[in-house]
């Protein structure tokens, strides 16, 4: 018996043993594993951190500019991002959309130590392009960036006027009109490669053209040299300017161009001439390549005006066969077609009846809405300025809304259409509130057809 338990006791030790063994193996590896696992994802890390040092190392000079600005009616503030050298300053500066310089945006704020860089303005009353270029005015940043910043490179890098001196910038547009706050990504652009026939003479223009309520976008390609500067008038048929719809540009390094002309009323036949004139522009490589009075250039675009020669490619703005009265606008999105009325063209002062002579001009909008197809939608929005109670803007809008769908039903074969009535009273401007200009924009009645 008792040879019996210590064959026993001793098969439970070695057993025991042989566990303790195995599960100590097995602890060892799997820790091991750990190990090797953990060691791979801090080399992936370290990876990871030495790409993202090696992409904003502080003085590279491959320079980035971003960040935001937040626009808010009383106040513009940018907060900024940079792998400029700690120290540096950056200038900023402005133009609006009339091509004058804005004194609200001229300043400086120096690069911190991790690169940021911040600026804060009073709010405006007119869109504006705003730059934020390097200021390169200190001895240490001439002595890393070049005294012309010839030294520096990337997608932020631009010619200047004078040859062989260069601009580091950012760009980015406010637009006053609208609805605040919001905010505005600083972005670094991305060029496409420059044409094969980059600043030939013979110069070729691609434009495509599409349009919101409030502007037409050309947007261009070419092989005119960067920084040429181009634009024009809006035209209607019979080649009359339009008023204040006009728009210029410069083109940019990868012979790319968006150009943005303001409009308040598209009517058939409308046109944009697009022009390079030589002699209203004044950078050093451009009138060496085309000539001071455009003597060098050749193609089909080439105009001549006496001695002068000049380029302009014509492009035929899309407009819906819609004849509204002169006083009434008429704006495209896509699909979607907004017939603006003023309020003063239909209503008296803090009035809902119709003007008498409203009447007129609401006949010609039944002209142009018995076009329509059974069952288009069709909203007719009442909208006031911010001047009053709001409730009782809201009420207002309404009532004016409701008024003009009344005698357009009663007067016109308009029943088949999907309609929708509705105010805004102050809750959706197209203008800025701040001076009378706008309130007068804001206060209006439109019919939008086709709504998004």
């Amino acid at each position: 018996m008792r040879k019996i338990l210590l064959a026993i006791m001793i098969v439970l030790l070695i057993s025991g043993c042989t566990n303790e063994e195995d599960a100590a193996s097995e602890s060892k590896e799997e820790k091991d594993n750990t190990t090797e696992e953990a060691k791979a994802t801090n080399k992936e890390a370290e990876k990871g951190v030495e790409a993202a040092n090696t992409a904003t190392e502080l003085g590279d000079l491959e320079v980035q500019l971003s960040g935001e600005a937040i626009v808010e009616e009383d106040k513009i503030t940018i907060e900024g991002e940079s792998n400029l050298l700690p120290g540096s300053r950056i200038y900023s500066g402005g133009l609006t959309d009339g091509g004058f310089a804005s004194s609200n945006f001229i300043d400086t704020a120096e690069v911190q130590e991790d690169g940021s860089f911040s600026f804060e303005f009073s709010g405006i009353s007119q869109s504006t392009t705003v730059d934020l270029e390097l200021y390169n005015n200190s001895d240490e940043s001439k002595a890393h960036y070049g005294e012309n910043l010839e030294k520096v490179t990337g997608p932020q890098v631009y010619v200047t006027e004078t040859h062989g001196e260069f601009q580091v910038k950012a760009e980015f547009y406010i637009d006053v009109d609208k609805p605040m706050p919001y905010t505005i990504p600083i972005e670094i652009p991305e060029w496409q490669e420059k044409p094969a026939d980059y600043g030939e003479p013979e110069v070729r223009m691609e434009v495509e053209m599409d349009s919101d309520h409030e502007y037409l976008y050309f947007h261009g390609k070419t092989n005119l040299l960067e920084g040429t500067w181009i634009g024009g008038n809006l035209r209607k048929a019979s080649g009359i300017i339009d008023a204040f719809s006009y728009g210029f540009t410069r083109i940019n390094p990868d012979g790319t161009f968006v150009l943005q002309v303001p409009y308040y009323k598209l009517q058939e036949g409308m046109y944009m001439p697009i022009r390079f004139e030589p002699q209203n522009n004044t950078w050093e490589d451009t009138l060496t390549a085309y000539g001071e009075q455009g003597e060098k250039l050749k193609g089909d675009l080439v105009k001549e005006d006496g001695e002068n020669r000049y380029l302009e490619l014509i492009v035929p703005v899309d407009a819906p066969n819609f004849n509204p009265p002169e006083d009434v606008g008429l704006t495209m999105d896509d699909e979607e077609v907004k017939i603006q009325m003023p309020d003063d063209l239909l209503f008296d002062f803090d009035e809902s009846s119709l003007k008498e002579e409203a009447k007129a001009t609401l006949d010609d909008v039944i002209k142009d809405l018995q076009k329509l197809e059974d069952n288009t939608k069709i909203q007719i929005n009442g909208h006031t300025d911010n001047v009053g109670e709001a409730d009782y803007n809201l009420k207002l809008s309404k009532e004016r809304a409701d008024a003009v769908w009344a005698y357009l039903k009663e007067n016109g074969e308009v029943s088949g259409l999907d309609v929708e009535i509705e105010g805004y009273g102050d809750t959706k401007p197209i203008a800025s509130n701040k001076d009378e200009e706008g309130q007068e924009r804001n206060r209006r009645v439109e019919i939008v057809i086709n709504p998004k």
